[in-house]
């Protein structure tokens, strides 16, 4: 009778076992997928921010290639154009070296880089126009002053040096654009930074010590007792010269975007493929 009792009482308590792990495995599930299609959401969100965002360092690439040099490394372009001053000169108007010896070039190189200006305006102007870019994106505009390593000497003013020398030249330069009707501060979703990173910054040009040394060598032997320390100055010179320029990068900001570097890399890859970027499948 005892066992006849047992058997009948373990099958209801079996069922409700397995129908108590039935609930609790259902509610996991539950659970899981809605976090899951959740952070599928926002993964997708990102994936779509960063292709505008790489849309946005195309354009930037793109910049009229007679003017600027585009960096993809470090997303910057830079200045094609020889703007060379006078010494410790930064006014655009009035100080750059042709006005010493040749104002009609000095003129024509203030036209060419009015031109450089209107082509950076035109190309934020597209961006903020295409309709398949979002219209909460706002562009960040730097301009970056750098300057040679030339020594700089002033003994009436000892604030001044390459690093402020370089921001005076970056900032001459917004005014000198602001004036012919580039203001990137009255710009729809713009904004502006003006910065000087002196003898530093990134890029720069580093002059190759051992190739200046062996085409010193050869021009000395070139000039009847010419000294071969002279002439590597005077190359060195030159080639240091080539970093008195200006930087632009065009930065696109959209809200706080953290990206995972698998991410990052997955849309790169599917990019580079052609392929449509559902990142949300890999992960």
């Amino acid at each position: 009778m005892s066992d006849n009792s047992n058997k009948g009482s373990y099958w209801p308590s079996y069922v409700d076992i397995m129908t108590t792990l039935f609930a609790i495995m259902l509610v996991l599930f539950v659970v899981s997928y809605s976090r899951f299609k959740v952070k599928e959401e926002e993964l997708q969100v990102l994936a779509d921010h960063f292709i505008e965002i790489m849309d946005i360092y195309d354009a930037a690439s793109n910049i009229d290639s007679t003017k600027f040099a585009y960096n993809h490394k470090y997303s910057k372009n830079i200045f094609r154009l020889d703007i060379e001053y006078q010494p410790k000169g930064f006014d655009l108007t009035s100080e750059l070296s042709l006005d010493l010896t040749n104002k009609s070039k000095a003129d024509d190189l203030r036209k060419q880089i009015e031109e450089a200006g209107l082509s950076i305006k035109s190309t934020i102007e597209e961006l903020q126009s295409n309709e398949n870019l979002k219209k909460d994106i706002k562009y960040l505009v730097v301009i970056e002053g750098q300057s040679s390593k030339l020594r700089f000497i002033d003994n009436d003013t000892i604030w001044r040096n390459n690093y402020t020398l370089s921001y005076l030249r970056a900032w001459n330069l917004h005014k000198f654009w602001k004036k012919r009707g580039v203001d990137f501060t009255k710009m729809e979703r713009c904004e502006l930074v003006i910065c000087g990173s002196g003898e530093e910054g990134i890029p720069r040009i580093n002059p190759n010590e051992t190739e200046l040394k062996h085409r010193a060598d050869s021009m000395a032997k070139a000039i009847d007792g010419g000294s071969i320390m002279d002439v590597y100055k005077q190359l060195w010179i030159m080639e240091e010269q080539k970093n008195q320029r200006f930087l632009i990068h065009i930065v696109p900001v959209i809200g706080q975007l953290n990206m995972d570097d698998r991410i990052i890399d997955l849309i790169k890859k599917y990019r580079h493929e052609g392929k449509n970027t559902d990142v949300c499948k890999q992960f």
